[in-house]
């Protein structure tokens, strides 16, 4: 079974941010969530992405498929995702090509822990890497490249955090995409 989501960033106005700065007027990114057959852990991952992006200054405007916008970056969640691809990976993002992230929904299911926060981090992990157009991790939070037994642990009770580092890659990739739809 393949679920689709469409992430787009929606058009933000401001100007060049120093390094670490959140901008005067939010950054938001529209997401397009089709119907996950599990009204409760899509209602908690939305939640949790929410949170993590909303401390760093950028909403989440979460719309069904039906009023999408066509540019955007497309999720595809895996739920028979073949144990050769990626082993031990929770998802993928193509963050060069700037538009696509695979989730394999069936290994988040199966980790211990909540589904509905592990599922909100992943996603949030996956759009950090496409907003920052990079394929780089840091050293803790959100951004590692592998969660530890205490990471998962954490999530259930407080959303992991981006790095400062994080955030000005994310405002500076979001200024980017706007820059560019502007051209």
């Amino acid at each position: 079974m393949k679920i689709t989501i469409v992430a787009v960033m929606a058009a933000m106005v401001g100007t060049s941010l120093p390094a670490g700065a959140v901008p005067a007027a939010e950054a938001q990114v529209v997401v397009c969530f089709v119907d996950l057959q599990d009204m409760r852990v899509e209602n908690g991952a939305k939640i949790v992405a929410s949170a993590i992006f909303g401390r760093i200054g950028v909403k989440i405007q979460w719309h069904g498929p039906s009023n999408c916008p066509r540019e955007g970056i497309l999720i595809t969640l895996l739920n028979e995702t073949p144990g050769d691809l990626l082993p031990g990976a929770l998802a993928f993002a193509q963050p060069f090509e700037g538009t696509h992230i695979v989730v394999f929904y069936d290994r988040v299911k199966n980790r211990p822990g909540n589904v509905q926060c592990l599922l909100g981090h992943v996603i949030s992990h996956e759009v950090a890497h496409i907003l920052q157009g990079l394929k780089r991790h840091s050293e803790s939070g959100i951004m590692k490249a592998q969660w530890t037994g205490a990471d998962y642990q954490q999530m259930t009770w407080e959303p992991l955090r981006f790095t400062d580092e994080d955030v000005m890659l994310i405002h500076r990739g979001l200024q980017a995409r706007v820059d560019h739809s502007l051209q």
